[in-house]
């Protein structure tokens, strides 16, 4: 894509995060397929957008704490992201 770099604004989101990282609560069990509190509902947004605008441009969403390995008991994370500028539409979940 080409996008004037001055034509963007970055925001940064920990949605919910540093208080769900604080509380570290690992026992939360899911509602529906969404995990309502602790360290699983943990995740931070990164996006940009057009300053004339205010459209978004492109997200990035990270679950450091996605899931948990049983046997080693390291943290797994994934991330999603999607861009969406022009005619240009892509993003990292299938529909």
């Amino acid at each position: 894509l080409s996008i004037p770099p001055q034509d963007l604004a970055v925001w940064i989101d920990p949605i919910d995060s540093t208080n769900e990282y604080i509380g570290g609560r690992e026992d939360v069990a899911p509602v529906d397929g969404i995990v309502p509190a602790g360290l699983c509902s943990a995740l931070v947004l990164i996006g940009a957008y057009d300053r004339r605008t205010g459209c978004p441009v492109l997200g990035v969403i990270n679950e450091p704490f996605f899931r948990r390995d049983p046997l080693t008991r390291r943290w797994q994370g994934r991330y999603h992201w999607g861009v969406a500028y022009g005619d240009t539409q892509l993003c990292s979940l299938s529909p």
